[in-house]
Order: C-alpha cells, then structure tokens, then sequence
C-alpha cells in the first residue's frame, strides 16, 4: 500500500503486514515526522506470530518511474541529427560538391550560399614588381595557379587589388588566364601589368574574381 507523510505529503510505499491488525508508529524518512499510520480496512484481522514487535518503522520512499525513451520517439530524432549532419557537411564543403556535381552551383545560388572564387584552386608564389618603361610606370604582377583537387576544374579571371596604407581601394582590375582549365595537381603560371597604378598604393592583393 502507499502512504503520504501528514507533513510534507511525501509517499512511501509499504507491506500492509508491516503495520499489524492495530496499526503502527512510523517516521517520514525525509523530514522527520511521525504518526500513526492504520491497517488498510480490508487487511484481514489475524495474528501473525511472525510479526515484528511493536516499534517505530522507517519508511524508504516510492522510487520515481524511471522515464524510457520513445522508439516512437527515438527515430525521428535520429533522422533529424542525420540530416543536420548532411547540411552542415554540404555548406562546409560545398567546392567539393559542385566539384562532383556541377549542376550543385545552380542549388548553392538559389539558396544564397554562393561558392567560393576559384573552385578550391590556390594561388602560389605571388610577387610584383615596379618600373619605369618611357613614361610610364608599370607594375607587373605574377604567380601561379595550383589546382589540389582531384578533377579538372575551370580557370576563373584573376583579380588584382591596390589599396593604400588606411585599406581604402584604389583601383583595381581583372585578367584572364589564357587556359580554359587546369588539370589535377597542375601548376600554372601566370602574369599581369598596369600602367601608372597611384602613387599611394602600398598594398598589393590577387585573388580570384567572382563569377561574370
């Protein structure tokens, strides 16, 4: 049977036999309190020369029922977590996706994920001079063009930038690569000039240009 505590409505649960025909002296485990507590009325009224001699009885509390998850519930979250995984792992490597599947770009753009310039190509070995041809002053730039990946992919236009000390942009221009694409581990070299580039321009940056 199960039993509340008068004072802090705590509930135990015990053998009727444990209280004998006339009831029994029992304690709340968790503040203390004693009581009183009578026989259930349907407990048969017998003997038994079994029982434990009157005392104060100590009473262990009702275990919670332990909470089992869903199998109903368990699936549909695992198909969830999986499919977070497969989205977070197409957005950190989406220039390996449309590496393998072109038509991918298309879906990255739809969705506002455009790709990365250069298709997981690098660029190596960058380095420019200045100098003075009549009366121009000409900047020659040049470097190389490495494709790491495994599949031949498209050469994209090279973006030259110039800024000042402050960052600000001061001009800039675009150039192709006379190759249309580079093989997997090839290295491609390349080189660009600009005549009478401003004065103030202290720094020097190539990357790839976006898609025209």
């Amino acid at each position: 049977m199960i039993i509340s505590c008068q004072a802090c409505s705590t509930r135990y649960l015990i053998e009727p036999a444990a209280l004998g025909p006339k009831g029994r002296l029992v304690r709340c485990a968790k503040c203390g309190h004693s009581w009183q507590q009578k026989p259930p009325a349907d407990m048969p009224l017998q003997i038994d020369a079994d029982a434990p001699p009157p005392g104060v009885v100590s009473l262990p509390p009702v275990a919670p029922p332990r909470r089992r998850w869903s199998r109903g519930l368990a699936l549909p979250l695992l198909v969830i977590l999986l499919l977070l995984g497969a989205a977070a792992g197409a957005y950190v490597f989406r220039d390996r996706v449309v590496q393998r599947w072109p038509q991918a770009a298309q879906i990255y753009e739809l969705v506002g994920l455009p790709l990365k310039p250069g298709n997981g190509l690098q660029l190596d070995n960058v380095n420019y001079t200045r100098q003075q041809i009549g009366a121009d002053n000409v900047l020659q730039v040049q470097g190389e063009v490495f494709n790491p990946t495994d599949s031949e992919v498209a050469l994209p236009q090279l973006k030259v930038s110039l800024r000042d000390d402050a960052g600000k942009l001061l001009m800039d221009w675009t150039f192709d690569i006379d190759r249309a694409t580079i093989r997997p581990g090839e290295v491609i070299p390349f080189k660009a000039e600009a005549r009478n580039t401003p004065p103030a321009a202290t720094k020097l940056a190539v990357d790839f240009a976006a898609k025209r």
